[in-house]
């Protein structure tokens, strides 16, 4: 298990462009291991963006984002990128519907080492049993045959495949009623906890945020840069006015699938 202190990535003046426009710009910070990373703001602020860009999909304008961990910096768009060492889950879970649960946990296995197919299988059923899937069907299941909460843990489960010290997860809870996102959170906290991931996390599921994240990154969509980096909690009661108001006001606001208590309706 990492050094909690030990710095995995930095990002340093990162600026964050799409459609012709200017999303963010002068993004500084780092990610640390064992720590879970929430990033935040309104929509269209550029929190999916800015992930693509942390894990190579998308490169910046001007700005870098480096990986640091392990004594060897390395450019995340440059030649060597630390592919391994980054796992990522995404929003709809992107996983090939071509290929079965099984096949799709296996494929980083069979391109990244050298194991063969009974370890490989091995490996792939003990994640996806650790993701919270341990039924033995799923393994031969088809990814159209899974709920949305099956089809997130077991991309989770893929996104794990090579034990990264660093993992990135893209609004995991959209779409997911109360419960199934509550087990969600569960997970990352074992994750964290029992492995020492550490998890940069996009959401916006306010009580996900206060239940998991020990900072926040807040971008804001009207200065167009991060405005507040801190503990949930400080920033909701100390931090910038907008960033109170964001974090206060979506603290409480309900998941969009839950039934509305009877205060709320009345309020």
């Amino acid at each position: 298990m990492a050094d909690d202190n030990e710095v995995l990535m930095r990002v340093d003046n990162l600026s964050l462009h799409a459609g012709g426009r200017e999303l963010q710009h002068s993004l500084s910070f780092d990610v640390r291991a064992g720590e879970v990373l929430a990033i935040v703001g309104a929509s269209g602020c550029g929190k999916s963006t800015l992930l693509r860009h942390m894990i190579g999909l998308q490169a910046p304008r001007t700005g870098t984002v480096t990986w640091v961990a392990g004594g060897k910096a390395r450019d995340v768009h440059g030649d060597d990128p630390p592919r391994r060492e980054i796992g990522v889950a995404f929003q709809a879970g992107a996983l090939w519907s071509s290929m079965t649960v099984g096949e799709n946990l296996m494929l980083p296995l069979e391109l990244y080492t050298a194991l063969d197919e009974a370890q490989r299988e091995a490996q792939a059923r003990a994640k996806l049993a650790l993701a919270g899937l341990p039924d033995a069907a799923t393994f031969d299941a088809e990814p159209a045959a899974l709920s949305g909460g099956m089809r997130k843990r077991a991309a989770i489960a893929r996104a794990l495949m090579l034990d990264p010290p660093l993992l990135c997860l893209d609004e995991p809870s959209a779409g997911l009623d109360p419960l199934t996102s509550a087990r969600l959170d569960d997970l990352i906290q074992h994750l964290k906890h029992e492995l020492g991931t550490a998890i940069v996390l996009v959401t916006h599921e306010l009580e996900s945020l206060f239940a998991v994240a020990d900072r926040v990154l807040f971008l804001d969509v009207q200065a167009r840069t991060a405005t507040a980096l801190g503990p949930p909690a400080d920033l909701r009661d100390q931090g910038p006015e907008p960033v109170r108001e964001f974090l206060t006001r979506g603290r409480y606001r309900p998941h969009p699938t839950a039934p509305r208590a009877p205060q709320e309706e009345a309020a």
